[in-house]
């Protein structure tokens, strides 16, 4: 009896480790090669109620009100998107290719003005200061040579990416299309395929990942607040100018778990630190420590709060999906353990106790 009990775990051991293996490749290279049909996907069904809404009230056919509402929405967004983005890449292309001449005529006077100031309270160490002068001078001189000319030919090399994007952006807005104005065909369709306990099963999936996600878009939304807050405070207290600005701007940053407010923080603090400006330079890396202890104390618990998890695994989660994969699995796989969770204390699975 033990050993069939023993070769009944093993092979339930196998059976998850294969479900989550395809779902593992079915994220990592299927999702992505699919993302144009997933994002019109899910334009559709943010649009569905404001179009099943107006449809009702006014009387229209779905088509003329779903075309109607997704013309609105592309023009308000290539708006907004078109202003944004020519300011940002101008503004980025002119900073990074202006840094070798800011190292020439203000980093490295005031590196010179504060080695002379050294050696002239303490001759003694002249050739030693001199010796390190030249070296972190001829380091990072090379550093922001070689930062300026990567970041502008990233910037410029868009270009060549053009096409490939312009192919995801219309088969994108064309799949919103079919997706918003067919959205019950292709939904009735799909559940035809299922039979009882499977399409009850499909509709709760359906359900349980809408809610999820609404939730972590509820926490992020709160983590950005706070964020935003703490750094428009900050600056003002630092006495930067426009600091409701710069904190939304740096905020938005701070969402994205390869950036960060680091990536701007620190670089702004070492340089203020440079150029002799010690109260900006130390209040921002003290503004850096804050914001960055606060997030990770935080995020965890108003993550995990809003999709029922526990913080330490909403923490595991978080780090193991952004292992495996990047962004995306930081978002998806508290999500899909949630779903899980749910599942399970309803009693659709029966996965743990």
């Amino acid at each position: 009896m033990n050993i069939e009990k023993q070769k009944a775990f093993i092979l339930h051991v196998i059976y998850i480790v294969f479900i989550l293996g395809l779902g593992y490749i079915a994220i990592k290279y299927i999702l992505p090669l699919l993302m144009p049909f997933v994002i019109g996907l899910i334009i559709a069904i943010l649009f569905r109620q404001v179009i099943d809404y107006i449809e009702k009230k006014i009387r229209i056919k779905r088509s003329f009100v779903s075309i109607f509402i997704l013309i609105i929405f592309y023009g308000i967004l290539a708006f907004i998107i078109s202003i944004i983005g020519a300011k940002a890449f101008t503004f980025l292309k002119e900073l990074f290719g202006q840094l070798p001449d800011l190292y020439r005529n203000t980093i490295e006077p005031a590196l010179d003005k504060a080695a002379t100031n050294l050696i002239n309270q303490f001759p003694d160490i002249k050739p030693y200061v001199e010796d390190f002068l030249l070296n972190i001078s001829d380091t990072i001189f090379s550093y922001v040579k070689n930062a300026s000319a990567t970041v502008i030919s990233k910037i410029t090399g868009l270009a060549g990416k053009v096409p490939s994007l312009l192919i995801k952006l219309i088969f994108t807005i064309v799949s919103s299309f079919f997706f918003t104005i067919d959205y019950y065909k292709i939904s009735d369709f799909l559940m035809r395929q299922f039979n009882g306990n499977s399409r009850d099963m499909i509709l709760r999936l359906k359900d349980k990942g809408l809610g999820t996600i609404g939730k972590f878009i509820k926490a992020y939304t709160a983590i950005l607040s706070i964020t935003f807050a703490e750094l428009s405070l900050g600056f003002l207290v630092l006495g930067i100018p426009n600091p409701f600005l710069f904190g939304a701007m740096i905020a938005l940053i701070d969402i994205m778990p390869i950036l960060g407010t680091g990536a701007v923080l620190l670089p702004w603090s070492i340089i203020a630190l440079i150029l002799g400006n010690t109260k900006i330079g130390i209040g921002m890396f003290i503004l850096y420590i804050v914001i960055t202890a606060v997030r990770q104390t935080i995020e965890p618990k108003i993550v995990g709060g809003q999709i029922g998890l526990h913080p330490i695994i909403t923490l595991v989660l978080m780090y193991v999906g952004a292992k495996l994969m990047g962004v995306l699995g930081l978002l998806l796989l508290p999500v899909i353990a949630t779903i899980v969770k749910t599942l399970n204390d309803e009693g659709t699975i029966k996965l743990f106790k």
